[in-house]
Order: C-alpha cells, then sequence, then structure tokens
C-alpha cells in the first residue's frame, strides 16, 4: 500500500485554519471586561518596519483584545478582534531602492542621510493626516475609546499628536536603535563616548576621532530634527484648528514606553531607564516547513550554504555590472552552494549559484548546513542570523546598516566588505574566506547562545510590558525624572557655574588680601 504524500502547500493551509480556528475559539473565550482596546498607527511605507510591529499587535489580538491597526500592510489572516485600516498616499517600500548611485560611506552622508528621513516624515504625516483611515478611528473614539495607542517612533512624532487629541497614553516602537532625538523624551543616558548615534558607523569602542564624530552629529541632528516638529506642528494644528494642541515636543515627555528592537548581546550594554525595554529581535517566530525544492537542495548541500539577500527594499538586480560580475567570480572558487536572492535572471550563473526571487530567510538561515550569510546589514536579517548562530559578511549600504555591521564586527561574528571595493574579485575572496573560518563561526554560536538566552521572549515582554502601562500608567513609575529638565541642567553646568563663581569669590579676595600683606612687608 503506498503512503500518502500531503503537498507542502496543503500542509500549509491545514496548519493555518486551524490555528485560526483555535484562536478564534480564545477571542471568544477570553472574557470581553478583560479585552482592551488597542489602536496602533503606523504611517511609515517599510515593509521590513512593520515585521517588527506586526507581531506585537498580532499578539495583542491573540491574547483576546481589541486591536484596529492603521497601516500600509493588512492582516492576511486577520483575527475576528484584529481590524484593518489603511493609510493611503505613499508608495510601498519594497525592491525599491536601486544599488547603481552608491559610492561609499561619506562624512557628509550622515546628513544625507537625516534630510532624507526627514523627508519621509513629514510626507508620512501628510498622508496619515489626510486619511479617511485617521478620521474613522477619531470618530470611533467618540463612541467607544481606546485604552492605548501604539505608534512607530522613527522619524516623525505626527501621531503623538493624534494620541493628544485621542487624551490617551501611548506607546512608542522602534524597528532600529533609538534615533538621536529620542532619548531626551524619556530621560534615557545617550554619551557618545559609547553610544555610537543611529547614524554613525561605529560600535560602542571608538577611537577619539570616531568619537568627535559621533559627538558632533548626535547633537547636530538633534538640533536638526526641530525642522520635522516645526512640520508636525504645523500640519497638526492645520488638522485639528479648535484642539489648542501643544507642540509634539512637549506631547511626546509623555511617553510611557518605548520598545525597541535592539539587544545587548549584539548592540552593547548602554543605560535604560525603565521605560525603555529592548525587545531585539521580536519578529523571531517559531519556524515554518521550508518548501520541499529549497529544502532538497539545503539538505544535500554537504559542503556548506552560503546565503545571500540584500533584504526587501533593496533591489539585488540593480547591483551595477562590474559588481555583479566580481561577486559572481568570487562564488565560483568556493565549493559551497549559493542561494541568492535575486530578482531577475543572472547573467553567466555558476553551477554552484542557486537564484531565487524570495527566501523564507529565518528558516534557511537556521538550516544546519548554512555556513554563511552576506548580507547589507539590515537589523531583521542580522538579528536572524545571530539568532541562527551564522557569521555573517556585511555590505552596508545607509541607515543603521553601518552600525550593525560594526556590531557584528565588534562581537567577533562579523567581516565588513566595503561597497566600494566590491569591483575586485581577490577582496571578496578574502571578506568570504574569513566569514567562513572556524573562528567566526564558534563566534557566531556564542552570541547566538547569549542573544536567545532570555527569562523570557520577547514578544511575551513586549505584551507584558504595554499592558502594565494601560494598568499602571497614570502612576508614570517608569518614567525618568531626566525628561523634565534641560540639556543645561543635566550636564550640571548649572552647579559647575555656581563651584566656579565660589571658587572665584574665594580665591580672588583671598589672593588680594595676600598680596597687599606681602606688598606691606616688603
Amino acid at each position: 500500500m503506498s503512503s500518502l504524500v500531503i503537498p507542502y502547500s496543503l500542509r500549509f493551509f491545514f496548519r493555518r485554519m486551524c490555528r485560526i480556528l483555535v484562536l478564534s475559539l480564545l477571542v471568544f473565550i477570553v472574557p470581553s471586561d478583560d479585552a482592551y482596546r488597542i489602536l496602533g498607527l503606523f504611517p511609515h511605507p517599510g515593509l521590513s518596519h512593520f515585521k517588527v510591529f506586526y507581531p506585537v499587535m498580532r499578539g495583542l489580538a491573540e491574547v483576546g483584545h481589541n486591536v484596529t491597526v492603521v497601516s500600509y500592510f493588512p492582516d492576511k489572516d486577520p483575527l475576528p478582534n484584529y481590524q484593518d485600516l489603511p493609510f493611503e498616499g505613499q508608495e510601498i517600500l519594497t525592491n525599491s531602492f536601486s544599488l547603481q548611485h552608491f559610492n561609499g560611506r561619506r562624512f557628509i552622508d550622515n546628513f544625507v542621510e537625516f534630510f532624507e528621513l526627514a523627508a519621509w516624515g513629514v510626507g508620512s504625516c501628510q498622508a496619515a493626516l489626510n486619511s479617511p483611515a485617521l478620521d474613522k478611528v477619531l470618530q470611533s473614539h467618540q463612541t467607544d475609546p481606546y485604552d492605548l495607542v501604539i505608534m512607530e517612533m522613527f522619524a516623525t512624532d505626527c501621531m503623538a499628536g493624534v494620541s493628544w487629541i485621542m487624551r490617551v497614553p501611548f506607546v512608542g516602537l522602534s524597528s532600529c536603535a533609538l534615533m538621536p532625538w529620542h532619548y531626551d523624551r524619556v530621560g534615557l543616558p545617550d554619551n557618545p563616548a559609547y553610544i555610537p548615534s543611529e547614524f554613525s558607523r561605529f560600535s560602542e569602542s571608538m577611537t577619539l576621532w570616531e568619537r568627535m564624530e559621533n559627538w558632533f552629529v548626535t547633537r547636530t541632528v538633534k538640533l536638526l530634527y526641530r525642522m520635522v516638529e516645526y512640520s508636525d506642528n504645523h500640519k497638526l494644528r492645520a488638522k485639528f484648528p479648535d484642539s489648542a494642541i501643544p507642540s509634539v515636543r512637549e506631547i511626546v515627555r509623555n511617553t510611557s514606553l518605548i520598545l525597541v528592537n535592539q539587544h545587548y548581546t549584539l548592540s552593547g550594554a548602554r543605560p535604560l531607564v525603565p521605560a525603555v525595554v529592548e525587545v531585539g529581535g521580536i519578529h523571531i517566530r517559531s519556524p515554518s516547513d521550508i518548501p520541499a525544492s529549497l529544502k532538497t537542495t539545503l539538505d544535500s548541500a554537504t559542503e556548506g550554504v552560503i546565503v545571500v539577500s540584500f533584504g526587501s527594499v533593496l533591489r539585488a538586480a540593480s547591483l551595477p555590472e562590474s559588481k555583479r560580475k566580481a561577486m559572481v567570480e568570487a562564488f565560483k572558487h568556493f565549493p559551497h552552494k549559493v542561494m541568492w536572492k535575486w530578482e531577475e535572471t543572472l547573467q553567466d550563473q555558476p553551477e554552484n549559484v542557486i537564484v531565487q526571487k524570495w527566501l523564507p530567510q529565518r528558516e534557511v538561515l537556521c538550516h544546519p548546513n548554512v555556513r554563511l550569510f552576506v548580507s547589507h546589514g539590515g537589523l531583521l536579517g542580522v538579528s536572524e542570523a545571530v539568532h541562527c548562530g551564522v557569521p555573517v559578511v556585511v555590505m552596508p549600504i545607509y541607515g543603521d546598516q553601518f552600525l550593525n555591521a560594526a556590531a557584528l564586527v565588534n562581537r567577533g561574528m562579523g567581516v565588513q566588505m566595503d561597497y566600494e571595493h566590491l569591483d575586485d574579485t581577490n577582496y571578496i575572496q578574502r571578506c568570504l574566506t574569513e566569514g567562513l573560518s572556524s573562528k567566526k563561526r564558534f563566534r557566531a554560536q556564542a552570541v547566538s547562545k547569549a542573544f536567545r538566552n532570555r527569562a523570557q521572549s520577547p514578544l511575551s515582554l513586549a505584551l507584558w510590558s504595554i499592558l502594565n502601562v494601560i494598568e499602571h500608567g497614570d502612576m508614570r513609575l517608569e518614567k525618568s525624572y531626566g525628561s523634565e529638565i534641560s540639556w543645561f541642567v543635566d550636564s550640571s553646568l548649572d552647579v559647575l557655574a555656581v563651584i566656579t563663581i565660589s571658587l572665584i569669590a574665594i580665591i580672588w579676595p583671598t589672593c588680594f588680601f595676600c598680596r597687599k600683606i606681602f606688598s606691606k612687608k616688603d
């Protein structure tokens, strides 16, 4: 009698349907009196960002709370208590960035990227405030109030103004390291001597010149962010002309909680106030089955697999011809199979290179035959590599990718491969060889054990922290007084001024009288 083989797609369908049924029953079993109404506002159109926020919102719905999410990314199988509403007016950022015009990182790029980020923030604010979905949730709040607003903290504070209109507490989610302008609102220390800016290229171990650059960039972009705040204020007051809404700079000082997608095992230990909670790797869920064709390829690669992916935003096929040829030529010199996320047909494709338009990246990276990950350094992919214990060759392009690359190198599990040298086949070979070394693999596995060894999962910690805000947030016990004082007081410049004046007041008369006394003796 032949055995019955159920296709992968059918097994996936049955498993999903069973999960939906169980979760739906849970929703109806949880008493409605214990369920909160929670609103998520995510106006940035980046898919990689929303992959961090979705597990939180979905997780709140799975434990029985009524969740409304306004974003560009609707849930493909929502629960009965998970409502999606669409933001409109912006193009979704998927495979949208070309590599053609990148030429390496310069000091001025810190500020070029800031202004690009600011433009995103201004555009996101305008599109969100013009969206009918926002009007719908504000109207719904009048009859059935929300208990909490959850929003992204990135390049605009526009949605914090909406929470003020609704008169409900709000929680910020950050898909990357905190931006320099996020620290002051919760009284979080941001000493640039060892805390690298999200815009920087450094780990916490910096030379004198790197510390000078980090200090200058951190302090300057904080001041420049006032332009975004000015724009947010103008747009909010135009949207709500009768509300007497205060400045967003004032509003964000009431931030109840920030969940940040980082973990000290990778980014380095730093001081945190109770209102800031690290949930690095929160997007990493229980593994799914790898499609049969991919699994066969991975299982048969006893010599090992090199995985190459530049994420969901960068378009790998836009790699300049000279750099593509150099990479292809370098891969020929290795016995490993190379699994490359590539959107088009790959010219001159070697026998050991396998092209895929899409990869279940987390599942593939955790396969025991994977030896190395070649990445652009996006935090989601980096976190998955750390979770799976795979060394990384990082080719950072923009944003926090340089910061992530520096963290991997500092932890001994990464190799930085500079984009401007990607025309050199020998250079690429050297980077790959170093990444495949036993030393890098040992360090990757050691960091992975520490990254995964937590008292509770990132998602459990995030859900507990959010519900704690709703249940006990009125007392503001997590709030640091550091958010209430000026930079002048925070730096103790007033104390130093008093001490200096006091010393002058004592020393100068003393010297004067001593001089008079000794001059009389003469």
